[in-house]
């Protein structure tokens, strides 16, 4: 058990982590202090999973003659971002439950 090997979880947390951080650099100029991992996390997760909702949306609504391109697309992506925020904060708590029981296996 070295922890200095990240797993699946790690890997998708810090790369959500990364995700969301770009998002809120551009936005936003100035950077809070205080660690945000978890919203950073959430905002990462709603991005990536917006934009396949997005895609999915759209090809759907190809398919489908009761919605046009556009609508399929916004529908697909509100739900892909609702998704994703849900899933980001999932894969944040899943890590540092995981980080958490590791810490206390290892005896100091």
């Amino acid at each position: 058990m070295n922890g200095s090997i990240p797993g699946f979880w790690g890997i998708t947390d810090q790369s959500l982590q990364g995700l969301g951080r770009g998002a809120v650099w551009l936005l936003m100029r100035r950077h809070s202090t205080t660690d945000e991992s978890a919203l950073c996390a959430a905002i990462g997760g709603a991005l990536a999973c917006g934009s396949f909702g997005g895609v999915a949306g759209f090809a759907v609504s190809h398919h489908s003659h009761d919605f046009s391109a556009l609508d399929g697309t916004i529908l697909g992506w509100l739900l892909g971002v609702c998704i994703g925020f849900c899933f980001g904060a999932f894969v944040e708590t899943v890590d540092s439950v995981i980080n958490d029981l590791l810490r206390s296996l290892n005896p100091k």
